[in-house]
């Protein structure tokens, strides 16, 4: 599998060097991502809990599928990409916004989607171990009951309740 390749930016997300990911994951850089919210069509958000063997944050539940963003790759090309890697769906995305976060175990400048699918999703077991629906009005008591990643609190939860 030949190495993939991500952007290092600022927090502003001005392009400084291209590196290896692992250089990105082992010195903790700034760099691109992109997620993609899924939503059934009565509005719930797909919660997914990542793969054991993951890197950042095993076993964690998650609210976006997603994650770096190749050298030279659009967002939105990145964002369909893991959608489709993970969730093993190719739908139609929305454009949600801009972020930033600065983590302890990433520092991303990135974009968010939304898709709207009720499946069927195709999980690989490297990269997700289940996911469930959970409602909007149900999305404060699943938060406190599953062990979440920091980013998914950080970013996605706020556009969650809008």
């Amino acid at each position: 599998m030949p190495e993939e390749l991500v952007e290092v930016v600022t927090a502003a997300g001005v392009t400084t060097a291209v590196v290896s990911r692992d250089d990105v994951l082992a010195q903790n850089l700034w760099h691109r991502t992109a997620f993609v919210m899924v939503r059934s069509s009565t509005g719930a958000v797909l919660a997914h809990r990542r793969a054991e063997m993951k890197r950042l944050a095993p076993g964690k539940w998650d609210l976006g599928f997603g994650g770096a963003v190749h050298a030279g790759e659009s967002y939105e090309a990145a964002a369909a990409r893991e959608l489709e890697e993970e969730a093993g769906i190719t739908t139609p995305l929305w454009f949600v916004g801009e972020y930033v976060y600065d983590g302890a175990d990433s520092r991303e400048v990135g974009q968010m989607f939304e898709t709207v699918s009720d499946g069927p999703f195709r999980h690989p077991p490297d990269e997700v171990v289940e996911s469930t629906f959970v409602d909007p009005v149900d999305l404060d008591e699943f938060l406190a009951s599953h062990d979440f990643c920091d980013a998914a609190i950080d970013v996605m939860v706020p556009v969650l309740r809008g």
